[in-house]
């Protein structure tokens, strides 16, 4: 039975189409070459790897209209404001041949799951005020984007992946305020030691983003949901 989401690789070296492919499929991972040699009987989405030999490469990465999951392989160093530019596009990360398997399949279920995420309900930025409680611990803090099933929370002290909480905030312009179990489905946070913010497979490797966690809202009422969608229509 074929996977959801599969890996559409758009690249033309052997470190690319085949140790990384071999990689890749190692890990499970259902992949094609992007080549044209494959009839296209594969109806559901798939997440592009695209491979980035020189810097010129990059311009010729394919527009979007919208933000649209995709990875890179590379060779070459990618400045952060380069990168920062991409992530506006949907790049979820970058690998290279020394990126360990355990941070390649990382970064490739987060495409996979953005990919679901945003096919089903697109997220938008927001900062709102959000609390939140995990056992006896409180926190108050912001929010950087919201969907209709999830929120990332910007804090310098994330919750561990998994763990369950209960978050309280008010919808936008309708100003509700809505209650919600939440399960933390990933971390991003401050490697104090060397004082950069970490990824979340390679606590020694910087990202340049927001710390936080993304929370899966566990509970909301679908009534809550729609509200959220209606506001997130309203932005788009």
């Amino acid at each position: 039975m074929e996977q959801a989401v599969r890996l559409r690789l758009a690249g033309s070296s052997r470190a690319f189409t085949t140790v990384f492919k071999g990689t890749l499929e190692d890990c499970g991972f259902n992949t094609v070459l992007n080549d044209g040699t494959e009839p296209e009987r594969f109806s559901a989405r798939e997440v592009f790897v695209y491979e980035i030999r020189k810097k010129a490469d990059i311009l010729s990465l394919p527009e979007r209209k919208e933000p649209e999951p995709f990875l890179i392989f590379t060779q070459t160093a990618i400045g952060t404001e380069t990168v920062d530019r991409l992530k506006e596009g949907g790049l979820v990360g970058v690998i290279t041949s020394q990126t360990a398997p355990e941070e390649i399949a990382f970064l490739v279920n987060a495409a996979f799951f953005y990919t679901r995420m945003l096919k089903r309900n697109p997220r938008v930025p927001v900062s709102i005020p959000v609390d939140v409680k995990a056992g006896s611990r409180v926190m108050k803090t912001t929010s950087s984007t919201l969907s209709r099933d999830g929120i990332f929370v910007v804090t310098l002290n994330p919750l561990p992946a998994d763990t369950v909480c209960e978050l309280t905030f008010e919808a936008p312009l309708s100003g509700k305020r809505l209650t919600t179990k939440a399960r933390v489905l990933y971390n991003i946070a401050v490697n104090k030691d060397l004082n950069i913010i970490s990824s979340p497979g390679d606590p020694f490797k910087r990202i340049v983003t927001h710390p936080g966690m993304a929370l899966l809202f566990a509970d909301l009422p679908e009534e809550d949901r729609e509200l959220l969608e209606s506001y997130i229509k309203t932005v788009r």
